[in-house]
């Protein structure tokens, strides 16, 4: 190894090339170790020295069969790149995913002819690819001569499309083939081929790419038309609970509220291999507790308040009662001394008024 080349080897911590060139203040060039307080000084996970919390995005989707990746927290780099799992259906897109691609005759036909092509009818495949010549075939058999395509297979042979430019937009070498099939009820339709002049050993760009979809549940593979079974996608789906998909590694890729390895614990989504999809975030935790902790004592505050407010009314209700207690045994004792009084008054009075009888 040696220090000052840019590269970082064994035994070397960083390498921020020679002394008068190194602008990375994370690393020192005449050691090719770091810094005093740095923990980092490469990669996209590190950041002003230090490395980027677990759940930032490091490197993006590509396309419709790519996954994201994070950083973890623990590593100055970003994982290593990973894509869904070979038959899955492609993401917004009428496919099926192939060594992290989604390929299509549409984008092929694109690709070939310019904007504005697509691709032709199913009966332009099955007619010129079941000649087994140079312009339509299934690719090469063992001796080494084109091969017919079955009708199952004929949407993995040479590619037809139509519209687009006049001829192919691939090179100078690449000249287009057109059919005319009749049609039973009158009129005929064109079917666009490419044929492109390469040596016997260079795949031809006519042909159907490998992983593009030619049926439902099925992809073109080995120049067949094969279900997307032969990948085992569906197998290695079932492991992640509904919660999540499957890499290209076979290992579940979990939804943002889920945790791998299969999804079926609460956690920060993502997978082993790609990193967390989700910030593990102090201030949000803390500003969870601060919330919970304060509708605790709201609720403690209430409990009390009620409990005084019932104590009060409980109180208040006694004093009513035995004020009402108090009165009730005070009426009757004076109205019966009154009504003692008045009847001795009204007798005597009587007594008076009587003559007596001598």
């Amino acid at each position: 190894p040696k220090c000052g080349n840019g590269y970082v080897e064994e035994g070397e911590e960083c390498d921020c090339g020679e002394l008068e060139e190194c602008t990375n203040q994370c690393c020192n060039a005449t050691t090719c170790t770091l810094r005093p307080g740095a923990m980092c000084a490469h990669g996209l996970c590190c950041e002003d020295c230090k490395l980027r919390p677990a759940g930032i995005l490091c490197r993006g989707t590509s396309n419709s069969c790519d996954l994201p990746e994070f950083c973890t927290g623990s590593n100055p780099h970003c994982p290593a790149n990973v894509y869904l799992h070979d038959g899955h259906s492609c993401y917004g897109v009428d496919g099926y995913c192939y060594n992290g691609m989604c390929q299509t005759h549409e984008q092929q036909c694109i690709t070939l002819w310019g904007p504005g092509a697509k691709p032709a009818p199913e009966i332009c495949f099955q007619r010129v690819n079941s000649a087994g010549d140079p312009y339509g075939n299934c690719g090469k058999d063992s001796k080494s001569s084109f091969a017919k395509c079955e009708p199952r297979d004929s949407k993995c042979g040479k590619i037809q499309c139509q519209g687009g430019a006049s001829r192919p937009v691939i090179g100078t070498n690449a000249v287009s083939i057109e059919t005319n099939i009749p049609l039973q009820g009158g009129g005929k339709i064109l079917c666009r081929g490419t044929h492109v002049y390469l040596g016997d050993d260079m795949p031809d760009p006519g042909l159907v790419l490998a992983g593009t979809k030619c049926e439902d549940e099925k992809i073109c593979l080995n120049r067949r038309c094969q279900n997307t079974s032969v990948f085992g996608v569906h197998e290695c789906a079932t492991k992640c609970h509904g919660r999540g998909v499957c890499n290209n590694k076979k290992n579940c890729h979990c939804e943002a509220h889920w945790g791998p390895p299969f999804c079926d614990k609460a956690g920060f989504g993502g997978s082993i291999d790609s990193g967390p999809v989700r910030q593990s975030d102090n201030r949000s935790l803390i500003a969870i507790l601060i919330t919970i902790l304060c509708l605790l004592a709201a609720s403690l505050l209430v409990y009390f308040k009620r409990k005084i407010l019932i104590r009060v009314f409980f109180i208040n209700k006694k004093t009513t009662i035995e004020k009402l207690r108090s009165v009730s045994q005070t009426r009757p004792s004076s109205s019966s001394e009154s009504n003692h009084v008045h009847t001795a008054t009204f007798l005597s009075k009587k007594l008076a008024k009587q003559p007596q009888n001598l």
